[in-house]
């Protein structure tokens, strides 16, 4: 068995808990599971929120990928669209724990 360094057991990591975040997204849409009722244990208002707000992303780019994959976007538009909502919801990270905005 080959050692790895330590970065590459980072990104394997980050790409095992990337598949399980995309594979439980696309459980959330198959069921019609909404983000609000996924969360409603949550009681630290300020963590649903941003869970609530994460998961919504999470859909909302599991959708655009499935109409990229059907050629109604291309890879640019795709980008395009993925780029701004991670952009929002940093916005709204650094606004939710600092009261400023990007």
């Amino acid at each position: 068995m080959q050692d790895k360094s330590f970065s590459q057991a980072i990104l394997d990591l980050q790409e095992r808990i990337s598949d399980h975040v995309q594979e439980s997204t696309y459980r959330m849409l198959l069921h019609h599971t909404t983000a609000t009722s996924a969360t409603l244990d949550i009681h630290d208002e300020s963590m649903r929120t941003v869970v609530t707000s994460e998961l919504i992303t999470g859909q909302i780019i599991t959708l655009l990928a499935l109409m990229r994959d059907l050629g109604l976007l291309d890879e640019t538009q795709y980008g395009e669209f993925t780029t701004y909502l991670q952009h929002a919801l940093a916005s709204q990270y650094l606004h939710a724990a600092t009261g400023h905005t990007l």
